[in-house]
């Protein structure tokens, strides 16, 4: 394949080649020279063409190989190119989501200092405040994770028990009952996955007004259900793109967006698989699976 490729960028000096010995073989015959001295001088010609064609092929086959390399590492470059121009555009859309959230939290703390402050409500917002500035930071992190994983065995009861203590206030104030079942023991970085399953649970909790919230865990599966208002289906295929809040979100005026967005790049990293169910004012239920 590759001696038929060189030969046909050689065609030219082929033609040249045969021409010349056309008008060498029509010399002899007109002035009639002996034939003898004509097979001679054509096979030593011939000779002579054939070890050009042989070390010209080896060149051309050398720099070939090397403009493949070129070609390939060109290629390497301008998908990373791509994809760093991508990870750029991601990034300056959830800094706008990002900061426009703020500025709720933000809002409500600058207009209790205006009237009478209510210290209930302001924990909630220096919560909200915390959350969204650990989304955001986080997001830079998992972007740019090299070896920072840190695999151990890890009981995802323990884990969850701990998660529900960090938001017992919300569970009280909004008097929610939380019920854990089940344990499943299994390996994968307990800082991050505590970190996805946080905002599971956060947007469990917020979009939850009454009933309650149950975690059922077995092996090979981790469940939070919750009783709250639901999500479209037309919604639900969207949820994990930054940004996207649903419509639920948008008329509850609590969603940014940004925590199931975080929740799956974590989860993904993780392998492990995360699936979402929900019916319009009966609950919704995310699962998770490892992969």
């Amino acid at each position: 394949m590759l001696w038929f490729k060189f030969l046909k960028s050689k065609l030219p000096q082929i033609g040249v080649f045969l021409l010349i010995l056309a008008i060498y073989v029509v010399d002899f015959l007109l002035w009639h020279l002996p034939m003898m001295a004509l097979l001679n001088s054509t096979l030593f010609a011939l000779v002579i063409f054939i070890i050009y064609l042989v070390s010209s092929y080896f060149r051309w086959k050398s720099i070939r190989e090397k403009v493949l390399v070129l070609t390939k590492e060109n290629k390497n470059l301008q998908k990373r190119l791509e994809q760093q121009n991508l990870a750029e555009r991601d990034f300056e859309d959830v800094i706008r989501v990002w900061s426009h959230q703020m500025k709720v939290p933000l809002s409500a703390i600058d207009l209790m200092t205006q009237t009478k402050i209510n210290e209930r409500e302001l924990k909630n917002q220096l919560f909200s405040l915390e959350n969204y500035l650990k989304i955001l930071l986080e997001y830079q992190r998992i972007n740019n994770l090299a070896t920072d994983f840190r695999f151990n065995q890890i009981s995802l009861s323990a884990l969850t028990k701990d998660l529900v203590k960090k938001y017992s206030s919300f569970f009280i104030q909004k008097n929610l009952s939380v019920k854990i079942e089940g344990e499943w023991s299994v390996v994968s970085d307990q800082r991050w996955l505590s970190l996805a399953i946080e905002q599971l649970l956060n947007n469990a909790v917020k979009y939850t007004k009454e009933g309650g919230i149950l975690v059922q865990i077995e092996p090979g599966k981790f469940s939070i259900k919750d009783t709250g208002i639901g999500i479209l289906s037309e919604d639900i295929p969207r949820l994990f793109e930054h940004g996207f809040t649903g419509f639920n979100g948008r008329i509850q005026q609590k969603s940014t967006g940004l925590g199931l967005y975080l929740a799956k790049l974590i989860l993904d990293k993780l392998e492990f698989k995360i699936e979402i169910t929900s019916e319009i004012g009966k609950g919704t239920c995310v699962t998770l699976t490892k992969e």
